[in-house]
Formats: structure tokens, sequence, C-alpha cells
């Protein structure tokens, strides 16, 4: 996205013929909104989704390496 001058100020948006869209001004665009919605009130969906399946991944790989397994005392998977 471009930055415009508007004013004494550069704001991000894009200027055309008829004037300047302003990417952050809620009059002219959602994209606040969008950015809020996917990030804000997704985050926590994506730090859990992020711990449980990548961090886990890692960590069992790495402790395989170690030689370390994942099964109990009566020697079954706990997986």
């Amino acid at each position: 996205m471009d930055e415009v001058k508007v004013g004494k100020r550069m704001v991000r948006g894009r200027q055309y013929p008829w004037g300047v869209l302003q990417v952050e001004n809620e009059n002219h665009c959602d994209f606040v909104k969008l950015r809020d919605m996917l990030l804000c009130i997704n985050m926590e969906d994506l730090k859990e989704q992020t711990h449980t399946q990548h961090y886990e991944r890692y960590r069992c790989c790495k402790l395989e390496k170690m030689g370390f397994t994942d099964v109990g005392p009566d020697n079954k998977s706990l997986r």
C-alpha cells in the first residue's frame, strides 16, 4: 500500500483522480475492521493452533532425537 500526503500528514492509501482513498479511514474502507477481526479476534485460535500442532510436533521430534519416547510404564504408546 502506498503512502500519500493528505494535508500535512502522510497516510496509508491510494491517490485517484477524484481524491485520496485512505485505507485506515473507516469512512472510506473496511480494512481496519477486517484487520481487527482477523488479527485480534482470531489471535487466541492462532496461538492455540501454534502450540498444539506446531510446538508439540517440534517438541516430540526433539525429545525422540534425545532418546525419549512417548511410552508409558507398560511400553504402550501414549499418543
